[in-house]
């Protein structure tokens, strides 16, 4: 084991280190996560359009579709916000002109989708369906701007001019070449019969990755890396959860919503909803179970003091004390229950849905919901609470003869110390 240990610092740590300073994917991260509170926003109104209890479904349905107005507003424009909020982080990284760079985002992200046979904007195109359309949009328009300011391609104003007239200025001509290569390339591809950029984009791209992300071994490994990453101290969940996960996750969420509202079956098991609420009961390694443990079970008085300090966080789903405090970063012992909990957990989780025993989520709840209560709120069905206790049960198996054989070591340490 400590061969392992030293073999994946030495190789492995370093590669997640500059993966994780890289600077395009920290924009993708921030600019999706951006995204985040209009979808929590979008699934209050979705519970309240479709409560799970039949009285209220009665009782607020002269008004679904009122509510539903401001769940369009919210998961239907994920993707156009995206391409604002991925293109402000990135320029902002390269400390030029973020607003500007967000909106002709915005821009060359409408540009690039197809139009109705009305010339309207196809609205459909706005949520989940641009969302990877609107991450390469995002990522180029910016480094399209970077490089004329670079190499002097603007238009540069006077002393004196006002600040505000000055960028606009500045941002003409990369807005110009933008979104007139846009047009072109557009154009170009719909004489071929191509489509458009956008259609290209998901042909090519968002399918594929879609289809792998969704995908129970997709999920298993994205699980293992992130419980991986913790043991070193690093924060996987940030790093691959929310680094590049969640754009995949997400447009599940809102593909699911948009199912729920249209009365359609809900289409995908995996979302960032299966991630939050039903494998990290506690946080990262389903550590809820472990904190009920060290406050119910434990001989060591440190370990003690550490449940009775863990176990309120942990019902919101905060487990740093655990992480940091046990620790369960770098131990060894405690490496092999951290990683296998949450994976089996996954496993249960996913049989159980596909099963259709318990219900798809298609509600996003946020990840500070208690457990046993998010569960039944993103599914809307009581058995999505009794799974999150089965996984809950399942994690502390597996954890409680690590904790033993950890508790006897530290109650050794504790006694040492007394003797000495």
């Amino acid at each position: 084991m400590e061969r392992v240990i030293q073999f994946l610092e030495r190789h492995l740590l370093p590669v997640v280190e500059v993966i994780a300073q890289q600077r395009h994917l920290q924009a993708l991260r921030d600019g999706v996560v951006s995204t985040v509170p209009l979808l929590l926003i979008g699934s209050f109104f979705l519970i309240c359009a479709f409560p799970p209890i039949s009285f209220l479904a009665m009782l607020v349905d002269p008004y679904v579709s009122d509510l539903l107005t401001v769940v369009n507003a919210t998961f239907g424009i994920m993707g156009l916000v995206a391409s604002f909020s991925i293109a402000y982080a990135l320029a902002s990284s390269y400390a030029i002109d973020s607003l500007s760079s967000g909106l002709l985002s915005v821009s060359a992200f409408i540009l690039a989708s197809p139009f109705t046979k009305e010339g309207h904007i196809d609205s459909g195109l706005m949520g989940s369906k641009g969302l990877f359309v609107a991450m390469i949009i995002g990522l180029l328009v910016v480094e399209v701007q970077r490089f004329m300011i670079k190499k002097n391609i603007i238009i540069k104003m006077p002393e004196g001019v006002p600040l505000s007239v000055g960028r606009s200025f500045a941002v003409l001509l990369p807005g110009v070449v933008i979104l007139v290569s846009i047009f072109i390339i557009n154009v170009m591809l719909a004489r071929i019969g191509g489509g458009s950029i956008s259609e290209v984009i998901n042909r090519a791209v968002t399918a594929p990755l879609l289809h792998l992300g969704g995908t129970l071994p997709a999920v298993l490994i994205a699980v293992f890396a992130i419980q991986l990453l913790w043991f070193f101290g690093i924060h996987g969940q940030a790093l691959v959860g929310t680094g590049v996960m969640a754009p995949i996750w997400l447009a599940f969420t809102q593909q699911n919503a948009v199912a729920k509202i249209a009365g359609e079956a809900v289409p995908n098991i995996i979302c960032q909803q299966f991630i939050d609420a039903f494998i990290l009961i506690g946080g990262s390694g389903t550590t809820l179970a472990l904190a009920v443990l060290l406050f119910t079970t434990v001989k060591s008085n440190q370990l003690k003091a550490l449940g009775k300090m863990s176990i309120l966080p942990g019902f919101f789903n905060i487990n740093e004390p655990i992480t940091f405090g046990m620790p369960i970063v770098m131990n060894p012992i405690m490496m092999i229950p951290f990683i296998m909990a949450p994976l089996l957990c996954v496993i249960t989780t996913f049989v159980f849905m596909a099963s259709g025993i318990v219900d798809k989520p298609y509600v996003l709840a946020p990840w500070t919901t208690p457990a046993f209560v998010s569960g039944f709120l993103v599914t809307g069905d009581w058995k999505g609470a009794a799974l999150q206790v089965l996984n809950f049960f399942i994690a502390g198996i597996i954890y409680y003869p690590f904790l033993k054989i950890w508790d006897e070591n530290k109650m050794k340490e504790e006694q040492e110390q007394m003797n000495a």
